[in-house]
């Protein structure tokens, strides 16, 4: 039975916040745990501070935490409290606060270096010691690559209280993705194509010919966040595809448009020495499940497979769980 969960979204904006309670109503999957989304707040403008007072008094035990992630991994853009200059909450501002409350000193530098003030770090700790009286049972964070940080993880659970978090290590995607049914999809599809930037995921692989494409307009950073689209030749077609690669027992129901999340592969700046800045996929993911089976490799087109749907293999393979072996 899937866990039920207070969903909270944090500073993502309009068309995010409805990408992610589309897919509340259509799916409220999210793996690998059986976690549901049984009660969700889209909050505009909310520190740490805020962030804690909702989760207190709130009556859930298990949480879905939504907020954008820093490229490293090292924390949240979420300011700790709202009169604090910079938007940043990371693992280090937490174990700060962690040790104060075991009896270190935050001295003047250090609360600088936070952007807050003695009395703002005092109403935090007894903030975060009320959460933990709560006894959380799950975070499950879906901010971008807070999970590249074992460290960063484990410092955000322990700060909750919590028996379990888990984040990915790559970028989240959540959107609505218009749908294209026709028997002719595979030639009309790609006049949807304006401007440059496509990628087309074909299914089931790219060495047949296609029963489902996806595909996507990337942008500088090669995430999905410029434009897309699904299509197939009929709806069963295309629900037999969101069984096996979005959720199980899923359906599109004769929508225009589909709710779409899951991980993926972006580039990150890589400097080195004596040679000018290049971009370069974050990971590189080859094996999925159909690959099993196909000499192949089970490639769906592009050459870096960035796309990983929620029933992919690898989907799980990049939702970090705190403590380690949980």
């Amino acid at each position: 039975m899937a866990r039920s969960a207070h969903l909270i979204a944090v500073g993502l904006g309009h068309e995010m916040n409805k990408n992610i309670h589309a897919w509340v109503q259509q799916f409220n999957f999210f793996p690998p745990l059986p976690v549901s989304a049984h009660k969700e707040d889209y909050v505009k403008d909310e520190s740490l501070e805020d962030l804690l007072h909702r989760l207190i008094k709130s009556p859930y035990k298990s949480f879905i935490l939504i907020i954008h992630g820093f490229p490293d991994g090292s924390g949240l853009f979420l300011k700790l409290v709202h009169s604090q200059r910079h938007l940043h909450t990371n693992h280090y501002d937490l174990q700060a606060l962690m040790d104060a409350e075991q009896g270190a000193k935050l001295d003047k530098r250090l609360l600088e270096r936070m952007g807050i003030t003695h009395a703002d770090s005092e109403r935090l700790i007894q903030l975060m010691l009320q959460v933990r009286a709560k006894k959380i049972e799950c975070v499950e964070f879906r901010s971008c690559n807070l999970g590249r940080s074992d460290i960063s993880l484990e410092r955000f659970r322990r700060f909750l209280g919590a028996n379990l978090a888990g984040a990915p290590n790559l970028h989240t995607v959540f959107g609505r993705v218009p749908v294209i049914l026709r028997p002719d999809f595979q030639k009309v599809h790609q006049a949807h194509h304006k401007g440059a930037g496509w990628e087309t995921y074909n299914y089931p692989t790219s060495v047949e010919t296609p029963r489902v494409v996806c595909c996507f307009q990337l942008n500088s950073l090669q995430k999905p966040e410029a434009g897309g689209h699904i299509g197939s030749d009929q709806e069963t077609t295309l629900n037999a595809w969101i069984n096996e690669w979005i959720k199980i027992g899923g359906r599109n129901q004769g929508r225009t448009e589909t709710a779409m999340h899951a991980l993926w592969i972006a580039d990150q700046q890589v400097n080195e020495k004596g040679h000018p800045p290049r971009m370069v996929p974050v990971a590189i993911e080859v094996m999925d499940k159909d690959s099993l089976q196909d000499p192949l490799g089970g490639l769906h087109g592009p050459t870096v497979n960035r796309f990983i749907p929620p029933l992919s293999m690898n989907f799980k393979k990049h939702i970090v769980y705190s403590p380690k072996g949980a």
